[in-house]
């Protein structure tokens, strides 16, 4: 069974409607996820960019990396210098993506 059923219809003018679809492009909310988060005060926050997402998957590929490096580490007693020099790859990389983003939201 439903657990939203009570139904709402609005009426908005142009310039309302467009700012109502603007906001939920911003967001990345259908419509009545966006009526729902203002009608509970939820903080309506817009969605990340594509260079923020990036961003947050070069971190995370760093981190599965020196995961390995110190598992491989603690099981072998020692780390490649191959496996040292693509980790530094990997962080320098995180780094310019880190200014690059920087920039763009300064």
């Amino acid at each position: 069974m439903r657990t939203r059923n009570v139904d709402i219809h609005i009426m908005l003018n142009q310039e309302e409607g467009q700012r109502f679809n603007d906001l939920c492009k911003q967001t990345g909310l259908s419509h009545a996820g966006l009526i729902r988060k203002m009608v509970l005060n939820c903080p309506i926050q817009e969605r990340p960019n594509a260079d923020f997402l990036s961003l947050t998957d070069a971190i995370d590929r760093i981190g599965v990396n020196f995961n390995q490096l110190v598992r491989k580490a603690n099981t072998t007693g020692n780390v490649s210098s191959s496996d040292l020099k693509e980790a530094k790859r990997t962080y320098q990389q995180v780094l310019r993506l880190m200014r690059e983003w920087e920039k763009t939201w300064r």
